[in-house]
């Protein structure tokens, strides 16, 4: 089969190679899928420019990617579900948890002392087959998750955690970065009745991007603030958010956003945090007027709450929750993968999604 490759511990296509594999087993437990839809996440970027942060964890050759929709093609020994059959049309979760740990056994999977995740620490679905856990295999419905969608339901799925730590109906929501994620943020606020929405990013395509998705939804409500047009960007939020957010959704983990966030939300104000620095370390400009005396509610949102987030997500998307505009590009094969990730780098694409075996 074809899959991309990352062979050696360097940056780019020195790197990285589209070449072809012999298709995986289906172990114990496991089920071998066929690859319909593929899609590029944040992390896959950093594993293609070779960045510290996945340097340390990513051990070639490796198969990556971790986003992606298919048809089951067989099981591997004890591997059958009740609900699962060949050629059904599934997802899957790619963290991989143990089971027995604590977070695992008190219902907090997504924080597993021992995941392993799919893409990284394994084979991952940049792929014409992938094989994954039969425990971890979610079936779809293909009239309500076209594959053009099921390509990025991991993503989709951070995004729905992200926004599903607060109730958004009637509130004001701030969402601080307008990359993929932010984008699903915005939408979910949209779907679940936010009364104001203010959109903030410091690129000037993400800021176009966001302009268009809310004038085709004819959104009055939604503001975009490109934030290096503005020499007051936390007056600028408060203003579209009539006084300040009552939920603020961090997805782009840069500093001065986090801080952006602690002086435009309202006391008692609940902030959800996504992003990861560059940084190991962030410095909070107002620790005391900003958090403590503002009654801030702070929660760090790692994954998807296993298999709470998933249900969640479905019956969002079951409701009208419309993510399809979110994908900019798409390919044919996993040939053009590194002209994608030049895209992606250029910032000219929002979500790239690859077909491995045509177009389904």
């Amino acid at each position: 089969m074809t899959a991309v490759v990352k062979t050696k511990p360097l940056p780019g296509r020195e790197g990285t190679q589209v070449k072809s594999v012999p298709v995986p087993r289906a172990g114990p437990g496991e089920v071998l899928i066929r690859v319909l839809a593929t899609a590029v996440c944040g992390s896959d970027r950093h594993i293609y420019k070779w960045d510290e942060s996945m340097a340390t964890i990513v051990k070639p050759p490796r198969i990556y990617g971790h986003e992606f929709c298919g048809e089951i093609v067989r099981f591997g020994p004890e591997a059958e579900r009740q609900d699962l059959r060949e050629g059904l049309y599934v997802s899957a979760e790619m963290h991989v948890t143990c089971g027995h740990c604590r977070p695992c056994r008190t219902g907090q999977r997504h924080i597993c002392e021992n995941t392993r995740i799919l893409g990284v620490h394994e084979d991952g679905c940049f792929a014409q087959y992938v094989v994954v856990p039969a425990y971890n295999v979610i079936p779809l419905d293909r009239h309500v998750v076209p594959p053009r969608v099921g390509a990025f339901l991991d993503a989709l799925g951070n995004a729905v955690h992200t926004t599903q730590v607060a109730d958004l109906s009637g509130k004001s929501v701030a969402v601080l970065g307008y990359g993929p994620i932010g984008a699903m943020c915005a939408e979910i606020a949209r779907i679940s009745g936010a009364a104001r929405i203010a959109i903030t990013d410091v690129h000037a395509q993400a800021a176009a991007h966001a302009r268009r998705w809310a004038s085709s939804r004819r959104l009055s409500h939604v503001s975009v603030i490109d934030l290096t047009r503005t020499k007051d960007p936390a007056g600028s939020v408060r203003e579209a958010l009539g006084g300040g957010a009552d939920v603020v959704l961090e997805l782009s983990g840069a500093e001065a956003s986090i801080n952006l966030g602690l002086a435009v939300a309202r006391r008692g104000a609940t902030i959800s945090l996504l992003g990861i620095p560059k940084a190991r370390s962030v410095t909070i400009q107002d620790y005391t007027g900003c958090l403590i005396f503002k009654g801030l509610t702070l929660h760090a949102v790692i994954g998807r709450r296993i298999f709470e987030t998933w249900i969640k997500m479905l019956d969002l998307l079951r409701a009208g929750l419309d993510v399809e505009d979110i994908v900019t590009n798409e390919f044919e094969g996993l040939e053009s993968f590194h002209d994608a990730m030049a895209l992606l780098e250029s910032r000219q694409a929002m979500k790239i999604v690859f077909y491995p075996n045509g177009r389904p």
